[in-house]
Order: structure tokens, then sequence, then C-alpha cells
């Protein structure tokens, strides 16, 4: 069973009071989990706006993750683009709405038969991927 880590639980691996249940997780799983570009972007674009001085300690985690997670990091290729275009049809027909970022998850998870660990349980629910809670 592979993972696709969303950015929720990717951002409190930078709080300086990790949640020990996510960390013990990460650990046992990490030859199984995956991030998305679009966790990266959503990091990125929270740096550029984050404060003075939190911005050095950021910028450094940030490429820290980027580096460690380097082979396991999922790019927006065309077919992924396609399922999501599929992903958001589904959901127009059933009158349902995923933000932008949360659906671009969901198509790549779903794509790659990944199951998306994620504290937003709600967030991915509208695109009928498995999801996983670590902190549950």
């Amino acid at each position: 069973m592979s993972f696709l880590l969303d950015t929720d639980l990717l951002s409190l691996l930078e709080r300086k009071q990790e949640p020990a249940k996510l960390v013990t997780w990460v650990q046992a799983k990490e030859a199984e989990i995956f991030l998305s570009v679009v966790s990266f972007a959503e990091l990125q674009f929270g740096l550029a706006h984050a404060p003075r001085t939190h911005k050095p300690a950021l910028s450094v985690w940030l490429e820290q993750t980027r580096c460690k997670f380097a082979g396991a990091t999922e790019p927006l290729t065309e077919p992924i683009l396609v399922r999501w275009k599929q992903l958001l049809s589904e959901l127009k027909a059933r009158n349902r709405t995923m933000t932008c970022e949360d659906s671009l998850i969901a198509a790549t998870a779903l794509f790659h038969g990944h199951v998306v660990a994620t504290h937003n349980r709600r967030h991915f629910e509208p695109a009928g991927v498995e999801i996983f809670d670590p902190l549950a």
C-alpha cells in the first residue's frame, strides 16, 4: 500500500511540537509515502507569505523535505490532469466541489492507486479516494 501525504500532515512535520503519532507513522511507512508537487507549491506559497522571522527556518525545512522526498514526489503529468478533469466532471454530476489543490492531490492518488493520508478527511471524501488519517 502506498500513501500520498496531504499538505496538512506535511506541514505538521515542520512544527517544533511535531505530533508524535504522525512522526512514528511516517518513520514506519517512509518507503511507502509519496508527496504531490501540489503540496510543495502550497508550502512554497506559504513560505513566501510567512513572517520574515520564520522564513529562514521554513526555507531550510522545505529544501530538506524536497531533497528527502525527491524520488517520491509525484509530478502533475498529462494523464494525471486528464484524471483530474474526469474527477471534476464526476463531482459536477453529483453537485459536489473540492478545492483545486485537494482535487489535484486526489486525482494524483486515484491515478497512481495511492491512499490519501490526511487529517482533513472531509476535504477528500467527495473524490471517492481511499483515505487514511494517521492521527486518528
